[in-house]
């Protein structure tokens, strides 16, 4: 027989590996592609992982009708969000500067960063629109039981 603690204690080993996975393919992607200056198709594993990791996360969320929204998550989520575009824009600019390479050979590797940050942005904004309206939904279903 199964203890319900046991099971929760596996249960957030089990995602807290997940989410060990999901840093070290962001490091692995950044490094192949910052360092070694390999190409997406070379780094395909980790992208559809980056991908398909928080896709997953939110459609199972939402299947189980769980909403992480709160204000205060909001709030700090935002704070998360200025924080790692600002890293991101930090890291590319060392990469562009450090480089012996002309700017105008950044200029593809730049557009990609910029409509990154644009999905990026605007996917966090949206799923966090989402999620705020279904929290308050599953609030009041579940008070109504």
């Amino acid at each position: 027989m199964k203890d319900e603690r046991i099971e929760q204690a596996k249960n957030k080993i089990r995602s807290e590996m997940a989410v060990i996975i999901l840093y070290g393919a962001a490091l692995l992607f950044t490094v192949k592609i910052a360092v070694f200056h390999m190409s997406l198709m070379e780094s395909l594993t980790e992208y559809l992982i980056l991908i398909f990791f928080p896709i997953y996360q939110f459609i199972r969320m939402h299947m189980m009708k769980v909403s992480i929204y709160s204000e205060r998550g909001n709030k700090q989520s935002i704070k998360n969000l200025i924080l790692t575009l600002f890293i991101l824009v930090a890291a590319y600019g060392a990469i562009i500067l450090g480089s012996k390479k002309p700017l105008s050979a950044w200029y593809n590797s730049i557009l990609f960063l910029i409509v990154f940050i644009a999905l990026f942005v605007a996917v966090f904004f949206i799923s966090n629109r989402f999620n705020q309206s279904r929290g308050h939904k599953y609030e009041k279903e579940f008070d109504d039981d």
